[in-house]
């Protein structure tokens, strides 16, 4: 495989991409400097597992350096929409309204005798 220019990107901090000339892509959730997810495709065929590693660490590093040079003023976190709404209907049961009856509680000890 040719040699690789590390530092060729094409970056769009909004929307957490970065895209290499070679065809390698990645996308980040979350804040680009500290992400929660990272989704790397097209790795080019014949790449090294030592070479793929220095491509997606130096687009990580591409990102955060665009978004550190104040590119977009925000980044957009990316949620799943599901996840969302599981999270909200979690926090409707989970609350304890007080006008809710109380609910029997289910013990698992063994009555004691005496």
């Amino acid at each position: 495989m040719d040699s690789l220019d590390f530092d060729d990107w094409d970056i769009d901090v909004g929307r957490g991409r970065a895209q290499h000339s070679c065809g390698f892509r990645l996308e980040v959730e979350g804040d680009v400097r500290n992400p929660t997810g990272v989704s790397p495709a097209n790795y080019p065929p014949g790449m090294s597992f030592a070479e793929q590693a220095r491509l997606l660490r130096s687009g990580m590093t591409a990102l955060a350096s665009a978004a550190g040079r104040g590119r977009v003023t925000s980044v957009r976190p990316t949620v799943n929409r599901r996840a969302k709404q599981a999270e909200e209907r979690a926090r409707l049961f989970a609350e304890q309204r007080k006008d809710r009856p109380a609910r029997a509680k289910l013990s698992l000890k063994k009555p004691t005798s005496g």
